[in-house]
């Protein structure tokens, strides 16, 4: 059975406080695929240059960030005693106190972005193509061959 949970700390106002990252549908993680494949070439440039990894965000039209990062914390619920709670659901903050916290929520952001995404790439990261782009899963050509030879 495939993970779609991993549970985080973050250190906030000098305390740790759990996480927990929810790997989004397929379709929210295309979404953010397409948008960080479109600034791949921004991305680059940022590297090459040594520019600083704001102006890669500032690529980003002010709708497309807030569409990332929304999808990005509709995902993440906050551990609390009373037990998990959404971060945001939509666009309304589900716990407040993070409404006010950008690093917490860049960190947050990014953890999930990076989890979301992994194993898409091969072993060269960004820069390579996707780890299975080329080949077919044989276990699903084996089951149907399998099932039409009856």
């Amino acid at each position: 059975m495939r993970n779609i949970t991993k549970d985080i700390t973050l250190t906030i106002d000098g305390s740790p406080q759990g996480f927990r990252l929810t790997k989004p549908d397929a379709f929210s993680g295309v979404e953010i695929l397409r948008l960080l494949l479109r600034l791949q070439d921004r991305w680059e440039a940022v590297r090459r240059d040594g520019s600083n990894v704001l102006d890669l965000i500032t690529s980003l039209s002010r709708d497309e960030l807030r569409s990332v990062m929304t999808s990005c914390l509709n995902h993440t619920e906050v551990l609390l005693p009373a037990g998990p709670h959404p971060v945001m659901t939509g666009s309304e903050w589900g716990y407040p106190e993070l409404k006010h916290d950008t690093i917490s929520c860049m960190k947050l952001v990014l953890e999930e972005i990076t989890w979301a995404l992994e194993g898409f790439f091969g072993d060269g990261g960004p820069d390579s193509l996707p780890a299975d782009a080329t080949t077919s899963r044989p276990s699903a050509r084996t089951s149907t061959s399998s099932s039409s030879s009856r």
